[in-house]
């Protein structure tokens, strides 16, 4: 491979870190943003008011994620990989400037603009694993492509501890909330400038191809009408709901419910991070070997079952870490088992409308968990945290009678 080439290489995975370290970098802080009246972004606001901000926030991005996300894949097609990953990067520059001058002026409307220009702009996955595949030999392929689920990983790790360090004006006194959003603003330019510099579209004809506009809700009504997936997809939805809405809202139930400093909360976030990595890197493949994939989801379940009911009954942070990591490891081990066992359910030319469909399921469920859980953090802290062990609860349920 030539220098020109891995240089490209570099510069799309820095795109995919960048996308997953955005929808990480804020959970640490949003605790702050919406209920800090002197650093955060309402002034004068209920505690009702302020929870459905939170989960506002949250769903914004993954909704503009689940309508950004196919439209920009179908988008590289006639526009080329570069100029599509560049359009990305600038919107992700452009979101986060947005993001911290909200905060400088307190608008709530600036800041939920910011929230869906990210989102939209974030879903820039399926152009990047194209760019991959543009970029690389066929022998080499699914080696570099299997790196993608550790940028994805390593984002998640990163992500949290910016989020929860850079805002953290204990450290040094110039940092607040805005000094994430300024960073990774700036990161994105500079990931921007190494794409513009070297990075080669490989396909001439990009330009003359007609542009097909998705239907990304089409996805989901596909997944309840074809009755060989339908059971499958629900799993799905019922799992991603469950562990979404433990990831969204675990900074305000440690926050909130258990007293943690913004660094705690980041530093458990960043665990599952790791969990995540070490779920993909290692165990998926191992267990792929000597489980089914349903056999390998129902274990996987119980185990994230187990993890955010510890979560729950636990007050001290090393248990804590240890529960994120292997709920983050259980997760992983569901998600993996559970596309596989889509995979298995279709022909050959299918596979790509189960990766369309999976990506629309777990878009949605993201947005979904963020606008529903907000209000439901309105009856406790650790309500949101109740309703995703009912998820993966119910999920088990359906695993378990499902041959």
């Amino acid at each position: 491979m030539t220098n020109i080439k891995m240089l490209s290489l570099i510069g799309i995975y820095l795109v995919i870190f960048i996308d997953n370290l955005g929808a990480s970098l804020i959970i640490p802080m949003l605790t702050s943003i919406a209920h800090d009246p002197v650093a955060g972004l309402i002034s004068e606001g209920s505690e009702g008011f302020r929870n459905g901000v939170y989960g506002v926030a949250l769903g914004a991005f993954s909704i503009a994620m689940f309508f950004g996300a196919p439209l920009l894949g179908a988008l590289s097609d006639v526009l080329g990989r570069k100029k599509t990953l560049l359009l990305c990067l600038s919107g992700l520059a452009m979101s986060y400037v947005l993001l911290a001058y909200a905060l400088v002026f307190k608008s709530l409307w600036l800041f939920m603009a910011g929230r869906l220009i990210g989102g939209f702009f974030s879903g820039s996955l399926p152009v990047a694993q194209a760019s991959i595949i543009d970029v690389t030999e066929e022998k080499q392929r699914a080696r570099y492509i299997g790196y993608i689920m550790f940028f994805v990983s390593l984002g998640y790790v990163v992500g949290p501890l910016i989020g929860g360090y850079l805002s953290d004006p204990v450290l040094v006194p110039w940092f607040n909330l805005q000094t994430p959003f300024i960073f990774v603003a700036a990161l994105s330019v500079v990931n921007l400038l190494i794409l513009l510099l070297v990075f080669q579209d490989q396909k001439a004809d990009a330009k003359k191809r007609a542009m097909t506009l998705p239907n990304p809700i089409a996805n989901l009504l596909d997944a309840v009408r074809i009755k060989d997936i339908r059971t499958y997809a629900l799993l799905l939805l019922l799992m991603l709901v469950g562990w979404n809405t433990f990831f969204q809202f675990i900074g305000l139930y440690l926050t909130g419910g258990l007293g943690f400093a913004q660094q705690e909360v980041s530093n458990f976030i960043s665990w599952t991070g790791f969990g995540l990595a070490f779920a993909f890197l290692f165990l998926v493949g191992a267990a792929m070997k000597v489980l089914k994939p349903l056999s390998m989801v129902r274990l996987a379940l119980v185990l994230m079952a187990f993890c955010i009911g510890g979560t729950l009954l636990n007050t001290n942070p090393y248990i804590l870490y240890l529960l994120a990591v292997l709920g983050a490891v259980g997760f992983g081990m569901s998600y993996s088992g559970l596309m596989a066992q889509l995979s298995i359910c279709v022909d050959a030319s299918k596979q790509g409308f189960i990766m369309g469909m999976a990506a629309a399921i777990a878009a949605f469920s993201a947005g979904f968990s963020g606008f529903t859980f907000g209000f439901v953090a309105n009856i406790s802290v650790n309500a949101p945290i109740v309703s995703a062990l009912f998820c993966i609860g119910m999920a088990i349920t359906i695993c378990c009678k499902k041959h």
